[in-house]
């Protein structure tokens, strides 16, 4: 049996892909596994300093104040001198003493930056092992975290494992997407009754500069029929949502909802999009794909290899064609081609595959 110590400074903060990939992974590992989540945030898993193991897992709070991750651009960010990367770098000190105290053996730290630094000197002067998983995607902030030479690297796509490979051969690299709780996503799932129109588009994501939602609100508005739900919150929040009222009227709505509420809103809807720039992997795609909707996104390799045939890549900053690609995904009869390409991303079967890498590295 390992003993495994995860960080995930925003988990009870915000429930996006690297958060929600921290609870469905050490819910299945601590099967086999002593398994603990170092958190900033409230969790319901919690109840004071020595919690009670719950579901086979500890959660502990390290209490860091902390506030939703924002994007920037900015030199400090680049630098992780600005202030959240600070308190990521208090939250990972004070978590320390506790892996130490935990006799922890295999560490995941989720938040980049002098986390992944503190946890690999610590590793090396305790001689445990670190796995970092890449949901930074392809760019300066995984390349930081190749840059300390983890014991496993896991890229969430083939795409990432090649640029992996190329940038540092010397690290060994897995290939693991992230997954899909089948049993919430699915399309047995009741639809929510929303006052828009139908078709609905929806789109969850949060609302910051590269998820290019205003090119999302300009394409639902250059068609006749189509609403848009969008799921999420951001800095951009009143900027989008003034945009998708001039220019959608009654057929924009936008909303927060809490994580396990989800599906019933995918349902609610005939498409899923999200024209990002980038993504790691974008795990709105699988659990959209799970309720059986067709995905309209942008075109890249990682993309054409998560959605396949159930639904269409595209080039969002043409808005044309982005309008043009939802209204065909909208009039396409794609059948269970979206649920059955889902059903690779169970993550049953990727808990699975995260269990066997483990017990290789750790053998090592």
């Amino acid at each position: 049996m390992a003993k495994i110590a995860i960080l995930s400074f925003y988990s009870g903060v915000v429930e996006r892909g690297v958060e929600t990939f921290a609870y469905e992974i050490i819910k299945r590992i601590s099967k086999k596994h002593e398994t603990t989540i170092f958190q900033s945030g409230s969790s319901k898993y919690v109840s004071g300093e020595n919690s009670p193991k719950i579901e086979k897992f500890v959660v502990k709070e390290i209490r860091v104040s902390s506030s939703k991750p924002q994007s920037s651009g900015n030199l400090l960010s680049k630098l992780y001198l600005d202030g959240q990367s600070l308190k990521i770098l208090i939250f990972t000190l004070l978590t320390l003493p506790k892996i130490y105290k935990a006799k922890s053996n295999l560490i995941i730290p989720l938040n980049g930056g002098w986390q992944t630094a503190l946890i690999r000197v610590f590793s090396k002067v305790t001689g445990k092992k670190m796995l970092i998983s890449g949901h930074a995607g392809i760019g300066s902030d995984d390349a930081w975290n190749l840059f300390f030479r983890p014991d496993v690297f896991v890229a969430l796509t083939r795409s990432e494992r090649d640029w992996t490979k190329k940038f540092v051969p010397e690290v060994r690299v897995a290939t693991i997407p992230n997954g899909v709780d089948l049993s919430r996503f699915n399309p047995k799932v009741q639809a929510k009754n929303l006052p828009l129109s139908k078709p609905i588009i929806v789109c969850a994501s949060a609302l910051v500069p590269y998820k290019r939602l205003d090119l999302t609100v300009r394409a639902v508005a250059k068609t006749d029929k189509l609403s848009l739900l969008v799921l999420g919150d951001g800095p951009m929040h009143g900027q989008i949502d003034t945009l998708g009222k001039r220019l959608l009227g009654k057929r924009y709505l936008r909303i927060v909802v809490p994580y396990e509420q989800m599906p019933a809103y995918y349902r609610a809807g005939q498409v899923f999009t999200l024209a990002s720039k980038t993504e790691a992997f974008g795990i709105s795609y699988v659990e959209a794909m799970a309720c059986n909707l067709p995905v309209v996104t942008t075109s890249d390799r990682s993309r054409e290899e998560i959605i396949n045939q159930a639904g269409i890549l595209t080039n969002p900053e043409n808005i044309d064609q982005y309008a043009k690609d939802l209204s065909i995904a909208v009039n396409t009869n794609y059948r269970n081609i979206p649920y059955n390409q889902a059903l690779k991303f169970s993550w049953n079967k990727i808990a699975q595959d995260y269990e066997t890498l483990m017990k290789d590295v750790l053998k090592r």
